[in-house]
């Protein structure tokens, strides 16, 4: 599949994060449709195939979260990232549970976008097969060799297949962390708490950026 062929929903109720958002998918190709409001994004995906939708988690009357369940229901498959502007690990975390593949804070980083779109586009031709145990491996492999982007999408495949797993989570704060992207690693480190409130990796991770005090962790 081509750029030129994956075609991409924007549902957000401010104006200029649905046209920024565009400009940038549709600088590298990609088809964009994009929608003011719950409503009308469910007409559009009842009209057609989407191969990507990103849904605001907060708009007026129905929300990110209440999409995303119908979204769920009219296309099971279809990959849906949440857009966040609040940081919150648990909300991104809920998200996951009801099936979205990501989610990505605002304000964004066109490079970050790209990448999404990257990274969940070989997710699809990879699948969902492997237990997570075997996925986490692939990825340690593939980040051995420097290919950071296959390592990031096994973990998140890891992550669709069980959420309660705080491994995938700390992971992909340690390479975020290693890309510079602190309060991207900062999210996942607190997604893997959230996932089991015992990991101690993610304590020792969040306690050494100065998000945890040790005296109390010890």
């Amino acid at each position: 599949m081509t750029q030129s062929q994956v075609h991409i929903l924007v549902v957000d109720d401010e104006r200029n994060i649905r046209n920024n958002l565009g400009m940038v998918l549709e600088a590298e190709g990609y088809k964009v449709d994009k929608a003011s409001n719950g409503d009308d994004a469910l007409l559009q995906v009842k009209a057609g195939l989407y191969d990507i939708v990103f849904v605001d988690i907060q708009m007026p009357k129905m929300d990110g979260l209440e999409l995303l369940r119908y979204l769920r229901g009219l296309r099971p498959r279809m990959p849906v990232v949440m857009l966040t502007a609040y940081g919150s690990a648990k909300r991104a975390v809920e998200a996951m549970k009801l099936g979205a593949v990501d989610f990505l804070e605002k304000p964004f980083d066109p490079k970050d976008i790209l990448l999404l779109c990257e990274e969940i586009l070989q997710r699809q031709k990879i699948g969902m097969s492997g237990t997570v145990d075997e996925l986490l491996h692939l990825a340690e492999v593939a980040r051995g060799r420097k290919a950071f982007v296959e390592a990031r999408v096994y973990l998140k495949i890891a992550i669709q297949r069980d959420v309660t797993r705080p491994e995938p989570y700390y992971l992909l704060g340690e390479l975020s962390e290693g890309d510079g992207r602190i309060p991207q690693a900062l999210h996942y480190y607190y997604m893997a708490l959230d996932a089991q409130s015992t990991f101690q990796p993610a304590r020792d991770a969040l306690t050494r950026l100065g998000r945890l005090d040790a005296s109390k962790h010890a």
